[in-house]
């Protein structure tokens, strides 16, 4: 994550350059502040007007250059943010997805917004400042040393002083940043499972409880928020209070070396006005440092939660299947639970196969297989002689078309969501709607193909989100196609059309994974195969059995 900011610190450069200038016309603006003092005191007046149109002049600067800096930090704010949130959401989908689904996605949301958010402020938005800060420091310094050395010398030692004694009382804030930090990541998933057993909770009178809990997961997070904004407080009551003592001493020491005749008025009002410029850089680095500092456990999570665990070497690349799948010996288990051992099947190309069995025998996890979410624990997996675990996901899938249980709907247009934001004809679009049952839904609709299907599908029902997802399958050209239960939300006449045009499509290889079984497409397939935890069996090999 921190490669993707330093790709921000070119602009960071820039808008600390125009900081500088900043500062350095504030400076000169003080010492034409101070020359004017005395030409009123010392030289009666002398010279006077010629001081107040440089004064004028170098006020207009600054307004100019603050301006400038507005700007700049904004752009600065704007990329470094940009950068980083998008690096993030790449990796994410860069994740194994089998490693994803076993990680609650409202981590992922609360990585996203609340630590996002709080690295904005706590280390993006606290380096700059921390770092111009630090640049007006010298100019400052420069300016104050003309006057005097000595006094110069006294505001570093005394600065330098309380710097050290805000650091060491602002430790603590680290610990509590990491803290908080965790108490979001688990209230953003409680918050996202309540809201998503929404109907569950109306049905069964759960408001109680789940009021009960989230106002139990609320106070708590509240309160660490407290405890941060509590000793914040403090520390920045000591720094305000130490700050003031300081302060008090540079303009005690500065009027005594007046009365001795070493600086004049205009010199004394010079150092009190800079003296906080130069004290600032190093109270900010007391309030700020331990801000920056506490953002490390933020990206030290971020970081972990984008780790693989199992990493796979993907090598191979595969532009069009063309013989067979052969699944050899394979064996696989979700943890301790065995799904199946010594698996033998075989897929040629262009064949369409039934996948039937009991519930939790590997039927679906064969597809998960398949689509390379998972691993085989043992044996292998061939697709035309290549490990299918060695060639490369964004290859593969682009051999292989899904309808999943779960169908994700974007809030987009219809065609969009059948085109998944591909590039296709119209005659494509209306085939692969015609064969998946869609004309007639899409005929009804207000803005045909260019109506907008809201939050994941909520205006269309169950059965046409299952066509939608047909039709993408059949829209990307795919050579596979994998069925997980695509016809278990349809009615049997539909299913049975549906099925019977996509079995009758050639070249197509269909795995079809279904409790759906529709005797008059039966004859369409070539092998209806069992599988149960013992392995599995051709039906069509033991005639009579679907009868």
């Amino acid at each position: 994550m921190k490669k993707s900011y330093l790709k921000a610190l070119p602009l960071m450069a820039i808008a600390l350059l125009s900081g500088i200038a900043t500062a350095v016309v504030e400076g000169l603006l003080n010492l034409h502040i101070k020359d004017i003092i005395d030409v009123a005191f010392y030289r009666n007046g002398e010279g006077f007007m010629g001081e107040v149109v440089i004064i004028s002049l170098l006020a207009t600067g600054v307004l100019v250059t603050n301006t400038i800096l507005s700007v700049l930090k904004g752009f600065y704010r704007r990329d470094a943010n940009l950068r980083l949130k998008k690096d993030y959401l790449q990796r994410v989908f860069r994740k194994n997805i089998n490693e994803f689904n076993n990680e609650s996605s409202a981590r992922y949301v609360s990585n996203i917004t609340n630590d996002m958010n709080t690295i904005d402020t706590n280390f993006i938005d606290a380096l700059f400042e921390l770092s111009l800060a630090f640049a007006s420091f010298f100019v400052f310094a420069v300016i104050i040393a003309g006057v005097s050395g000595r006094i110069l010398f006294l505001i570093i030692g005394l600065t330098l002083v309380m710097g050290i004694l805000s650091s060491v009382v602002s430790k603590p804030l680290k610990k509590l940043f990491g803290e908080r930090s965790k108490l979001y990541e688990a209230y953003t998933t409680y918050t996202s499972e309540v809201l998503n057993a929404f109907r569950i909770v109306r049905a069964n009178n759960l408001y109680e409880k789940v009021t009960e809990d989230f106002g139990k997961r609320s106070r708590k997070l509240q309160e660490k928020s407290f405890q941060i904004d509590k000793y914040s407080t403090y520390i920045y009551a000591f720094q305000n209070g130490t700050m003031t003592l300081v302060f008090m001493g540079i303009i005690a020491t500065s009027v005594y070396y007046a009365i001795k005749g070493e600086i004049t008025l205009g010199g004394v009002i010079l150092i009190v006005n800079n003296s906080e410029r130069m004290m600032r850089p190093l109270q900010m680095a007391g309030e700020l440092y331990p801000k920056i500092i506490s953002s490390k456990p933020l990206f030290r999570s971020l970081e972990e939660s984008l780790k693989n665990t199992s990493e796979n070497i993907e090598t191979d690349e595969i532009d069009e299947f063309k013989g067979t799948i052969e699944i050899e010996k394979a064996s696989f288990s979700y943890g301790e639970n065995e799904v199946f051992m010594d698996l033998d099947l075989s897929f040629r190309k262009g064949g369409k196969y039934l996948v039937v069995g009991p519930s939790g025998g590997g039927k679906s996890t064969l597809l998960r297989l398949l689509r390379k979410y998972f691993y085989v624990d043992g044996g292998d997996i061939l697709v035309d002689g290549m490990k299918l675990k060695s060639i490369r996901k964004d290859s593969w899938f682009r051999r292989i078309a899904n309808v999943e249980q779960r169908i994700f709907i974007f809030d987009d247009s219809l065609r969009n969501n059948l085109t998944l934001y591909r590039e296709a004809d119209s005659d494509a679009i209306e085939s692969a709607a015609s064969a998946a049952g869609l004309t007639d839904f899409i005929v009804n609709l207000p803005e045909g193909l260019d109506t907008v299907l809201e939050d994941n599908g909520r205006n269309i029902s169950g059965g046409e989100k299952g066509r939608i997802a047909l039709a993408r399958a059949l829209l990307s050209k795919s050579d596979i196609l994998l069925l997980d239960e695509a016809f278990a939300s349809l009615d049997y006449n539909t299913a049975r059309d549906i099925e019977r045009t996509i079995l009758m499509i050639e070249d197509l290889t269909v795995i079809n994974v279904s409790h759906v079984v529709i005797d008059e497409n039966k004859s369409l397939y070539d092998d209806i195969i069992r599988i149960s935890g013992k392995g599995a069996s051709s039906l069509l090999e033991r005639a009579g059995v679907l009868q």
